[in-house]
C-alpha cells in the first residue's frame, strides 16, 4: 500500500537535496522504464495506474497499482506518463576504460544540454564521460529523461578535471578542447584516441583546464557567421562524430 509518507517522499526527490540523502532519483515513462529494467540500477520501487497497466498488460508485472490522484503527486511531469520507478544512485567507481575516445565535460549547466551530450555520446560509441563537480547534476530528471535511455549504459565519473586530465596526459592521452582559436576540426588528422573536452555554454573551457589542452580545435564558421559560438550538445555532437568517423 502507498502511504502518504511514500508519496511525499518520492515528490520530495524533484529536489536536489533530497536525492543526495536519500540516494535516489526518478524514472519516469514506458521506454525510460524499459531502459532501466534491462540495466544493472537497482530499483526500489516502481509504480503504475491501471490505465496505463490496461495498455501494457504484459510489459510490467512487478509494478504496484496507484491511483492517478497519486501518481500525479509523486510524478515531476505535467503530464505525468502513468508509470515511475525510484531507482538507486549507484556508487561511485573510478574510471577504468579501455574506450578510444572519453568525453569530458567542464561546467555543463543545462539539463537539456547534458542529457543530449549523453544520449549523443552513446550514438557515437562514447561509454565514458567524466563531468566536473560544478557540472548540472546527473539525476537531475531532465538530464535523465534527455538522455532517452543512454544513462543506463554510460560510465559516469564526477572529478576534478585538471587532476583527471593530467593523469591522462601522463598517460600519453592526447586531450582535445573545443576552443574558437584551434586548427579546424575538419582538417586535422582524425586520432584514433584521446579525450575531448567540451566547456561550459557561457563560458567555455575554464582557465584551470586549459593547460592541460593538448591539441586545440575548432569548427569552423561558415562566411563569416555572427554567431558567437554553437550550442554546447551541437559542438559536443559535430566533434564526436568527426572524430569517430
Amino acid at each position: 500500500m502507498v502511504t502518504k509518507n511514500i508519496i511525499k517522499q518520492i515528490a520530495s526527490l524533484k529536489q536536489q537535496k533530497f536525492r543526495k540523502e536519500l540516494g535516489l532519483f526518478v524514472v519516469e515513462g514506458r521506454k525510460m522504464t524499459e531502459e532501466l529494467l534491462q540495466s544493472d540500477f537497482e530499483v526500489e520501487s516502481l509504480f503504475a495506474t491501471e490505465r496505463f497497466l490496461a495498455d501494457y498488460p504484459t510489459l510490467f508485472p512487478n509494478a504496484e497499482i496507484v491511483s492517478e490522484i497519486q501518481m500525479s503527486q509523486m510524478s515531476g511531469q505535467d503530464t505525468p506518463p502513468g508509470i515511475l520507478a525510484v531507482v538507486k544512485i549507484p556508487k561511485q567507481k573510478a574510471l577504468e576504460t579501455n574506450s578510444s575516445f572519453v568525453l569530458a565535460l567542464d561546467g555543463i549547466a543545462n539539463p537539456g544540454n547534458m542529457g543530449t551530450i549523453i544520449r549523443t555520446a552513446e550514438w557515437f560509441g562514447i561509454r565514458d564521460i567524466v563531468c566536473s563537480p560544478d557540472c548540472v547534476e546527473i539525476w537531475n530528471p531532465k538530464v535523465i529523461q534527455a538522455t532517452m535511455g543512454s544513462i543506463f549504459r554510460i560510465r559516469l565519473l564526477e572529478t576534478e578535471l585538471p587532476d583527471f586530465l593530467a593523469e591522462q596526459i601522463r598517460k600519453r592521452k592526447a586531450v582535445f578542447g573545443a576552443l574558437l582559436n584551434g586548427q579546424n576540426l575538419f582538417e586535422m588528422e582524425r586520432p584514433k584516441e584521446g579525450i575531448i573536452v567540451i566547456g561550459s555554454e557561457s563560458h567555455g573551457i575554464r582557465s584551470e583546464v586549459l593547460p592541460c589542452i593538448t591539441h586545440a580545435v575548432t569548427i569552423p564558421r561558415k562566411n563569416n557567421s555572427a554567431t558567437e559560438s554553437l550550442n554546447a550538445s551541437v559542438a559536443a555532437a559535430i566533434i564526436m562524430a568527426e572524430m569517430t568517423r
